[in-house]
């Protein structure tokens, strides 16, 4: 009687342990985002990128937005690390001829379902192809779901 007593408090012990494992793997973390991305030259706005998007860990996004032309790429992905989801981004534009812009970034969503997020903004210049001052300014925003 005395074992098949602890077994039974062993089995309930171990169905409650593993419950919230089965719950997380039938609905896992789902994290809603969007980016905003401004290709510039000379300070006007060329090619504005906007996109809304929902990742899962193992379930990525990905937008070719190329043209006939032009090789334009956005992907997005979503894990677990440290505890934290932490969103991660690439952008590719082939703007032109002689010049392209790129840029990838990460974003830790911290606190449950706050929203966070990133911006960031680079500027090259060149006498070569179309000249001038070549702006990309970047914006991620992400919340749990």
């Amino acid at each position: 009687m005395r074992n098949s007593g602890k077994l039974v408090s062993m089995a309930v012990v171990l169905a409650t342990l593993a419950a919230p494992m089965a719950v997380n793997a039938a609905n896992p973390a789902t994290v809603a985002c969007s980016v905003a991305v401004d290709y510039t030259l000379n300070g006007v706005v060329l090619e504005p990128y906007r996109k809304a998007f929902n990742l899962q860990p193992g379930v990525g996004f990905s937008d070719d937005f190329s043209t006939p032309t032009r090789m334009k790429t956005f992907t997005a992905t979503v894990a677990r690390e440290a505890g934290h989801l932490v969103v991660a981004i690439d952008y590719f534009n082939d703007v032109g001829v002689f010049n392209s812009v790129g840029f990838n970034t990460r974003l830790a969503l911290h606190d449950g379902k706050g929203i966070e997020t990133t911006a960031g903004s680079h500027t090259f210049s060149t006498s070569l192809g179309v000249t001038g001052n070549h702006t990309t300014n970047h914006t991620l925003t992400c919340r749990r779901l």
